[in-house]
C-alpha cells in the first residue's frame, strides 16, 4: 500500500480515526486517565513529533486553526454534553 499524505475522504478514514480514538478513550478510562488529560499529552506529543520532523510551524498552526474549525462546526448541544476538566 502506497501511503499518502492526506487521506481524508478515502474509504474507511474516518471510520478508522473515530474508532482507534474511541478505543483509545476507553483504555485510558480503565486506567484512570481523564480523556482531557490524555487529549492534552496527545496534543503536545503530536505537535513535538511534528516539530521534529521538520514540519514548518505555519503548517502545525494551519492544523490547529482546522481543528479550531472543526470545534465551531459542532452543535452548542454536542459541546454541552461533553464534560469538562475537573483539574
Amino acid at each position: 500500500m502506497q501511503d499518502e499524505p492526506i487521506h481524508e475522504g478515502q474509504p474507511g478514514f474516518e471510520d478508522f480515526i473515530e474508532e482507534e480514538m474511541a478505543r483509545l478513550g476507553h483504555r485510558a478510562q480503565q486506567r484512570g486517565i481523564c480523556v482531557d488529560c490524555l487529549t492534552d499529552r496527545f496534543i503536545v506529543e503530536m505537535v513535538a513529533n511534528l516539530a521534529r520532523a521538520g514540519v514548518p510551524s505555519s503548517d502545525i498552526l494551519d492544523m490547529v486553526a482546522d481543528g479550531l474549525a472543526l470545534a465551531e462546526e459542532e452543535s452548542a448541544e454536542d459541546r454541552n454534553d461533553r464534560t469538562h476538566r475537573v483539574h
